[in-house]
């Protein structure tokens, strides 16, 4: 009864420490983000300070910027196995608990006919599309844990399945693999690892082979990124449009930005960046590099004004308003992508642990500090420079590491 209590112990803390992390990017846009965020905030803070473990807070895949390469396209696609895995979880325990309640006996229909965990093998599809969709180093390790307890808490439900259906669940397991067709997880462990004894000793060798191999890939990945992105350097300043656009229109929206004397007057009074995004004036993740609200433009907020509302009073008004804005504002998804009247130039300082400024091949290097120090607003038709706004140093989630690219 002890082992039992324990294996669900263990059971709900990994997936309560995967969740905590794994659905960040979902708590950022409810209400609860600031509570949350005084949580998980401290964590992300201590590991980003040190110069050892800043890593594990950083993106090895594009979250922000737009790529026309096929390898980041196909890679993206399988974010779905995100919603597919959870259907497919509900939909397994759907036979589980109707052979339980109906006295059944051991449950070897439905998934269950295939493989003996079906579930496991569900939640570690969808934690796999979670991961690609919020890929943080963290996120990465937290996830290999998640796919080795859950092989510990299998074994655990077969010793005591063995237990109470003695010879029957021993049959059952020898005509039905364990989490995939063939097991091939256990034959490489055989081929590689079977004489590491106690087994114990060879699982812990195979965790950790696996979790540097996943890392490895992961950094590879993220190399493999930051070499694909569209970054124009012009002066000492390194631009990147979070959509492709031609070299040439960059080149002419940024000349166009630095002729301006509003533009020429802050940069004389506030701090040197040496980095800028280039956003369309609404996009939903300037939130990522500033706290400065979006620009949208008078068509969307004449037809959809819970826009404006939203982002004034997200905090107001208790659950039953903030999900009536967010049904409402879920309808201009499918109506517009982002305000094509406006540009907006967030410039960034990026610069190391020491404050040193960093040079144009170094602003994605692992452990690099970004800080937005002016917002520009142009006009995408003329480029005449709408406003210049002094920024504050920080994102809408203060301080914390969001994804560079």
């Amino acid at each position: 009864m002890t082992h039992s209590k324990g294996s669900k112990i263990l059971l709900f803390s990994t997936i309560a420490a995967y969740c905590l992390i794994g659905v960040e990017i979902i708590i950022m846009i409810s209400p609860f983000a600031l509570y949350f965020y005084s949580v998980y905030a401290p964590v992300l803070q201590y590991l980003s300070s040190s110069s050892y473990l800043s890593w594990t807070t950083e993106f090895f895949l594009p979250h922000m910027v737009f790529t026309h390469d096929p390898v980041i396209i196909g890679i993206s696609y399988f974010q779905v196995f995100l919603v597919i895995g959870l259907l497919l979880f509900f939909s397994a325990a759907i036979p589980l608990y109707y052979g339980r309640f109906t006295n059944k006996g051991i449950v070897a229909f439905s998934f269950y006919a295939k493989t003996r965990h079906p579930q496991y093998l569900f939640l570690a599809i969808s934690g796999f599309g979670l991961l690609l969709y919020w890929p943080r180093f963290l996120i990465l390790i937290m996830y290999v844990n998640m796919l080795f307890v859950y092989y510990l808490l299998a074994r655990n439900e077969e010793w005591r399945m063995k237990q109470e259906a003695p010879g029957e669940y021993e049959k059952y397991m020898q005509t039905t693999p364990m989490f995939l067709p063939g097991e091939p997880g256990g034959k490489i462990y055989k081929l590689l690892f079977s004489w590491i004894q106690p087994k114990w000793l060879g699982l812990l060798v195979t965790y950790c082979l696996v979790l540097v191999l996943s890392v490895s890939l992961a950094m590879a990945m993220r190399s493999y990124t930051v070499s694909r992105l569209q970054t124009v350097s012009l002066d000492r300043t390194t631009l990147l449009p979070i959509f492709p656009r031609p070299v040439d229109e960059v080149r002419e929206l940024y000349q166009a930005v630095v002729a301006s004397e509003e533009f020429q007057k802050a940069v004389v009074e506030g701090e040197r960046a040496n980095m800028a995004y280039i956003f369309p004036g609404d996009f939903f993740l300037t939130a990522l590099v500033t706290d400065r609200d979006r620009r949208f433009s008078d068509d969307i907020v004449e037809r959809f004004p819970e826009v404006l509302e939203w982002h004034k009073h997200k905090f107001n008004g208790g659950l039953g308003k903030f999900f009536r804005i967010f049904h409402n504002y879920t309808k201009t998804l499918g109506s517009m992508e982002t305000d094509s009247e406006v540009d907006r130039l967030v410039f960034v300082r990026v610069e190391d642990l020491q404050g040193r400024l960093l040079r144009p091949d170094e602003l994605f290097a692992i452990g690099a500090k970004r800080r937005p120090v002016l917002i520009v607003d142009v006009d995408s038709f003329d480029h005449t420079v709408l406003s210049v706004i002094y920024a504050s140093g920080k994102h809408k989630w203060g301080t914390m590491t969001m994804p560079s690219f």
